[in-house]
């Protein structure tokens, strides 16, 4: 699939012909050695493909690889310095004020263009010396294809499906487990029990399944995870388990505040607690065996691949996880490289070969079969089956299938992998976050058809989609996803050479240091200077960190990416403004309360966030002056002024919690902003109306965000007058989005009616909407139509204070046209804090619809698989016609206190309903297989629901009478759970085990 140098090759070589085409180079003294590096770098586009593998094999390889890696690392930088300075060079003769600062540049140029030269020809002479191994050279190589980015397949991007647990012997597993716990607990004993099996074998799957389990989550009150990490801190952990033991413990922070919090949480319990991944038994021993000795009851599940932490733990039983049979990994293998209505059979015999191959290891399987998912025949399925999968130098268990799987992404995709290995272990990856890092790195390929960004963010569903991301499965949309260890690993091995993630306070010499993540554990910055050539540092929520050396910077003039997000840091230093290639600031959830005026000097800063900087006041008027900013967020700050000039970031993609100010931004800024894809205006009720159509030329637009600010109290929900609000009416009514949106959020909007342009005919207005949010509308009496969107996939109404009947206004208004469906791809439904909801309705009928000739048939809702009703307390029924939607499988109902019964609904699998005060029966829900019910302390009535599998009853007092009423062939099969004492806790399984 190539090499990464093929992409770098590539990449240089299109920036040095600009250089050499621009003008301004031609002034310069390098212009010679410039065209010289252009044609040795063409010489590189031969390197062998597997010259990367040979370097683990053979020594003098590996020398040679790594020589080559860092003179493409020199060759970026030494582009990118140009770049700049001729982007300096290019600025209007006046902007330096007087011809004494000309003087002065033309010295400084003359300067540049000297050190520029000797670095070049320096670079020229390594180029000269790699060369001459024409070993490494392949005369007859083909050119690689490029990796091509498509429009993504929404039925390839579906909900995360449920843990991988394939075959009988696993399930068998977690039965025998789950009894032998259940066993103890009723005995009164306290036990620690351990799974242990080498990297990638499954340990952490069986644990999450036993811990979710639903005899487990009922026999216990305090459920608790923790997943130990080679970098963990002893405080963050003891506050992970007090947040999940249900505390809250935020403005804690020594060992000594939060061992009694811990101590006071679980006193007197019943715990079952999962240490996940253990390498060493003293976090057990040393930090949290005495607290919980306080409890009344605790059982320990331990993952680990040490037996010899187990015996320190004196562990009663030891479950060995063994690999896959051939069998269970062929099944595997098929359910990740198919979609499911693909044809399989013929693929099966291969597939079973390559099973063989990977040792029956599940992550093996799975990111083999990541590879496979890519091949469309019998012939490139036996390619990877005949491919080289032992790779000598490599540890044995990163070799194989793991590194196939590697070698096998083009190599655009491999600089992205790679880089994710950076990060810390069970770091919870973004999506739109690591797709910035990725383009800051420069690691992103322009494509005519999409802008940078969207490529990057394809490049991360390809990624997971191969497997070698695992996708968060609370996150439906694979927006967030975590690294396996065992990848994350392959990942460090493979950049040794130039990358460090640091678990400790040192570290060890590297000369050419070009990437450092420090872990969290890490109490002070260690000494950097002298790693000159540093290009990204990352630090996340590193609470030690408190302070930058003032000249930290002027040394680390290279760096392109700075992450200091959630650090106790209060002041950034001005030599910050020595960073000219920085593209990247992330100083989120810090402390700072200002930013240095040398910001202004960052011209190459492509993306700054300040999220949650709750002490940052003001933003400096320097900042105005950096034309390549693509990415903007102010969110959760204090600034009271955002400057005027937004409109000359013409690059921007992405801005977020912008707002307008007496002398500063206004909204008709936006309309000078054509590549805007993202857009969150914040404190609309500051807006003036311009009476112009603001966004009419953000033709790209694809998420909006408008927020006014709303008082939390719910008795005094806003603080608008009359004029107010009907100015910030006028204020949305303008802000007419582009048809290209795909989600809008509307959040604390004070007025009476909606937008017009969502009120009237959104279809039109917004014919590519996916996704509607409207929160705290808390004045609007009618819904939108928003029945007639042809692509709404999800729509989330929470905090519409003034609805008190939902019906034919939310299907549209056209509900008796030629239309045969409404909602026709809505998959997910919200309604939230509807306080005085009283009746919804479905019904598309009229009285005229009886007559002859007027038999048409509508549907409703026909995609519609998940609704939730929380707080409607006001709320009689649920619609008579949702018996008709014929995908709705899942329904959560929570604090509906007049709702009486929940009947005829023949397609729901999955139902859960919790504080419902009047509920008294549940009926005629024949596929339903779960029903959770909690704090329900009427309900006593069930008819027909012939398929329950799973029974859970907390808090409702009238169980018995409710099971009576169940036929005897449902109580035999049934798997019956019922407890008290909740206190209101939700202690039922994860939801998305049950699909």
């Amino acid at each position: 699939m190539g090499t990464i140098l093929d992409v770098l090759t590539s990449k240089f070589l299109t920036k040095l012909g600009h250089l050499i085409e621009e003008e301004v180079v031609m002034t310069l003294t390098v212009e010679r050695d410039i065209k010289r590096l252009k044609t040795n770098l063409e010489h590189f586009s031969a390197v062998r493909e597997d010259a990367e593998a040979l370097s683990m094999e053979d020594r003098r390889v590996e020398a040679w690889w790594k020589n080559m890696s860092n003179v493409m690392f020199d060759i970026d930088v030494i582009i990118d310095l140009v770049m700049v300075h001729s982007h300096k060079l290019l600025l209007p003769p006046g902007s330096l004020g007087c011809n004494q600062a000309s003087v002065v540049s033309c010295f400084r140029k003359l300067s540049f263009d000297h050190k520029v030269a000797r670095r070049i020809k320096d670079i020229n002479e390594k180029l000269d010396e790699i060369k001459m191994n024409t070993e490494m050279f392949s005369l007859d190589r083909i050119t690689r294809q490029q990796f091509q980015v498509t429009a993504v397949d929404r039925n390839q991007t579906s909900p995360v499906d449920e843990l991988e647990v394939v075959g009988r012997e696993i399930k068998q597993s977690i039965d025998n487990m789950v009894h032998m716990i259940i066993d103890s607990c009723h005995e009164n004993r306290s036990i620690v029990l351990g799974i242990h099996g080498m990297g990638g074998i499954g340990k952490t799957t069986l644990a999450q399944k036993i811990y979710n389990d639903q005899k487990i989550r009922e026999k216990y009150q305090v459920h608790i995870w923790l997943c130990i990490s080679q970098s963990y801190t002893e405080t963050g952990l003891i506050k992970q388990a007090i947040r999940m033991a249900g505390q809250k413990c935020d403005n804690l922070e020594t060992k000594t505040e939060l061992l009694p919090l811990l101590v006071d949480t679980i006193k007197g319990k019943s715990v079952f607690l999962v240490l996940d991944d253990m390498w060493k038994s003293d976090v057990w021993i040393d930090l949290l065996q005495l607290p919980f000795t306080r409890a009344s009851i605790f059982h320990v599940l331990v993952t680990t691949r040490n037996l010899d932490v187990l015996a320190e733990m004196n562990a009663t039983y030891t479950h060995q996880v063994n690999t896959m049979n051939y069998h269970d990994g062929l099944e595997l293998l098929m359910k990740k490289s198919f979609q499911p209505y693909k044809q399989i059979g013929e693929f099966k015999n291969v597939g079973y070969e390559i099973v063989k191959k990977c040792d029956g290891l599940p992550l093996a399987i799975k990111v083999i079969a990541g590879v496979l998912s890519t091949k469309r025949t019998i012939a490139e399925w036996k390619s990877i089956r005949d491919s080289k999968w032992s790779i000598h130098g490599l540890p044995k268990e990163l070799g194989g299938p793991l590194y196939l799987s590697y070698n096998n992404l083009p190599p655009e995709l491999k600089q992205c992998f790679l880089w994710c290995a950076l990060l810390p272990p069970n770091f919870e990856i973004h999506r739109d976050s690591v797709a910035y890092w990725w383009v800051a790195e420069g690691f992103v390929r322009k494509e005519h058809e999409f802008s940078i960004h969207e490529i990057a963010e394809k490049y991360y569903l390809e990624l997971v989609r191969r497997n070698l991301l695992q996708p968060i499965p609370e996150f439906v949309d694979k927006g967030r996803s975590t690294m396996h260890d065992l990848l994350r690993s392959l990942g460090q091995f493979l950049t040794k050479d130039h990358s460090l993630f640091m678990n400790v306070e040192s570290i060890d010499a590297m000369s050419n240091l070009r990437r450092l993540g420090i872990s969290h554990a890490v109490e002070e910055l260690p000494a950097l200077e002298e790693q000159k050539c540093l290009r990204s540092l990352l630090l996340f929520n590193n609470k030690n960190f408190k302070s930058v050396h003032k000249d930290i910077f002027r040394k680390l003039e290279h760096i392109r990416i700075l992450v200091l997000s959630g650090t106790s840091i209060h002041k950034i230093p001005e030599s910050l403004g020595n960073l000219v290639l920085l593209r990247l600031l992330d100083l989120s959830y810090t402390g700072i309360n200002k930013l240095p005026e040398s910001t202004g000097s960052l011209i190459s800063l492509e993306y700054l966030s300040l999220l949650g900087c709750h002490q940052l006041d003001s933003l400096p008027a320097g900042l105005m002056r950096l034309s390549n900013i693509s990415f903007l967020q102010l969110e959760q700050t204090a600034i009271d002024h955002v400057p005027k000039g937004i409109a000359k970031f013409q690059n921007l993609y992405n801005l977020r919690g912008v707002f307008e100010s007496e002398t500063g931004f206004r909204l008709d800024e936006l309309r000078w902003l054509p590549n805007l894809h993202r857009l969150w205006v914040s404190k609309l009720e500051k807006a003036i109306p311009v009476g112009e159509l603001i966004l009419k030329n953000s033709c790209n637009l694809k998420e909006l965000g408008l927020r006014c600010t709303m008082s939390v109290s719910t008795h005094d929900r806003t603080r608008y007058e009359h004029d107010e609000v009907q100015i910030i009416q006028q204020v949305y009514d303008m802000l007419i989005p582009s048809p290209s949106l795909e989600y809008i959020f509307l959040v604390g909007f004070p007025g009476t009616m909606f937008p017009e342009w969502l009120r009237l005919k959104p279809e039109l207005n917004m014919p590519s909407l996916q996704q509607m949010h409207l929160d705290e509308c808390i004045s609007c009496s009618d819904l939108p139509p928003a029945g007639q969107m042809p692509q709404l996939h999800f729509l989330k109404i929470q905090g519409a204070d003034a609805i008190e009947t939902i019906g034919q206004e939310l299907l549209g208004k056209e509900v008796r046209s030629p239309a045969t469906s409404f909602f026709p791809k809505l998959e997910v439904l919200q309604l939230i804090r509807m306080c005085n909801l009283k009746s919804w309705s479905l019904n598309t009928r009229s009285p005229c619809d009886n007559m002859e000739g007027n038999s048409q048939q509508i549907s409703v809702m026909p995609c519609l698989k998940r609704l939730l009703l929380l707080d409607c307390p006001k709320l009689r029924a649920l619609p008579e016609d949702l018996s008709m939607v014929v995908n709705l499988k899942r329904i959560h109902i929570e604090g509906a206190h007049e709702l009486r019964e929940v009947i005829d609904l023949p397609a729901v699998v999955w139902l859960k309903v919790k504080n419902n005060t009047c509920l008294r029966k549940i009926s005629n829900l024949g596929k339903l297989q779960d029903l959770f019910a909690q704090d329900c302390p009427t309900l006593d009535q069930a008819d027909n629901l012939c398929s329950l599998k799973r029974l859970y009853m907390v808090d409702c007092p009238h169980e018995r009478d409710f099971r009576e009423c169940l036929s005897e062939e449902e109580q035999g099969t049934l798997v019956n759970v019922v407890t008290t004492g909740a206190d209101g806790r939700d202690i039922f399984p994860d939801e998305s085990l049950y699909n």
